[in-house]
């Protein structure tokens, strides 16, 4: 069987302080064509439909109207809610419009049951923190002791889909939105992604053994995460400037069976925007004139400006002159050099882990470093704090 893709639509998102209402409407006709045109039995959105818990009226209405017309073209959809959703609110009617083919897991509750289309299991697994995994184990009789981290609240979850007799009968696909690493290796991030402090919130991929393939939310750029079969399919939007390199794509997954064994192949297919997020850099002149040279609807993209001008004037206004969707100017010029080579040496880097920038904290106040057992203290109140749901995601 075949089926398409993606994760963090994030509707209702604004950019340049503009509403992305046509954008993504332009973005959903895309990929409605795209599952039709590649003869896909099936869509999957592996959570972050909404751009917030309390979206806006008309996002809202065009993710009604692009459910229903799938439903109308008996296109089945399968959607997990994302750490950006309201899951009550994305799952109300749920039982209802599955009976249209529309299946949405916006919370884990129940007993775990895979969705089968064509002959594949697919399980619908929402975003979860250890709390959430904690109050349902307990419902289903299940260990909730051993829930101590995002890690092992994932393993037990999938653990109760590995066990049940369904999962040894045909392929296995989950869908799933978490902060999937390799052996401890993030992926590659964006700063428009909202994740827990540090790299506690964390789940190795090796969670995911005897799926076939699995269907991955929350990180906005298309990768694989520690095998091929384990991948994120990325934003299909660039929703910062921190995505403009990003080369934005659908996935298109093909599950066949020969002699016994699963196979599964994949194609990234180019996502075309309606208007672009682009990076353009030079003197306030240079780029008005480069601007002046585009046609009417290159000029609508957005643009993240870095002006060179060792003394600009007037430089936001004189650029949304040519640039209307002008989404932000960034300095780079003798000023901002020399105040750059004037930063303290103790500057915090912002990628490394938190129970480490703790670390560095107490040794540059103190002058010597944490005892051992003052360091398990240390990582005992940020695994507190985290898994009883003070995390930032």
């Amino acid at each position: 069987m075949r089926f398409v893709h993606t994760s963090d639509l994030h509707l209702g998102r604004k950019l340049a302080q503009m509403p992305l209402e046509q954008d993504c409407k332009y973005l959903l006709q895309q990929l409605k064509d795209l599952v039709e045109r590649s003869e896909s039995q099936a869509l999957v959105v592996a959570g972050d439909v909404y751009e917030s818990q309390n979206p806006a009226e008309a996002a809202v209405r065009m993710w009604d109207r692009f459910i229903t017309s799938m439903a109308e073209a008996h296109i089945p959809v399968l959607v997990v809610s994302g750490n950006h959703d309201s899951g009550a609110r994305l799952s109300v009617g749920s039982d209802l419009i599955a009976l249209s083919g529309i299946h949405i897991a916006g919370e884990l509750e129940g007993t775990l049951k895979p969705v089968v289309i064509d002959g594949v299991n697919f399980w619908l697994i929402p975003f979860v923190r250890p709390t959430d995994v904690r109050s349902w184990a307990s419902e289903q009789g299940l260990d909730a002791g051993s829930v101590i981290n995002y890690d092992t609240a994932l393993r037990l979850v999938l653990d109760t889909a590995r066990a049940t007799e369904a999962f040894g009968q045909r392929p296995n696909v989950c869908v799933a939105h978490q902060f999937v690493t390799n052996s401890g290796i993030k992926p590659e991030q964006s700063d428009s992604e909202h994740l827990s402090l540090g790299t506690l919130d964390n789940v190795d991929y090796r969670v995911f053994d005897g799926f076939d393939y699995v269907a991955l939310g929350h990180i906005h750029g298309p990768q694989r995460m520690g095998r091929d079969e384990v991948r994120y399919a990325g934003s299909p939007l660039k929703l910062s400037s921190s995505e403009i390199r990003q080369n934005k794509s659908f996935t298109v997954i093909g599950i066949s069976e020969r002699d016994g064994e699963t196979r599964v192949k994949f194609r990234l297919v180019p996502v075309k925007p309606l208007r672009d997020f682009r990076l353009e850099r030079g003197s306030v002149e240079d780029l008005v004139a480069s601007a002046k040279q585009e046609d009417e609807h290159a000029r609508e993209d957005f643009i993240h400006a870095i002006v060179t001008d060792d003394d600009p004037v007037d430089v936001t206004a004189r650029l949304r002159r040519v640039w209307p969707n002008l989404e932000q100017v960034e300095f780079d010029n003798a000023i901002t050099r020399a105040a750059a080579e004037e930063k303290l040496p103790a500057e915090i880097d912002l990628e490394k882990n938190m129970i480490d920038l703790f670390h560095e904290f107490f040794q540059m106040q103190t002058g010597k470093p944490l005892a051992d057992d003052e360091a398990k203290l240390v990582s005992d109140a940020f695994e507190k704090v985290l898994t009883e749901g003070g995390d930032a995601a």
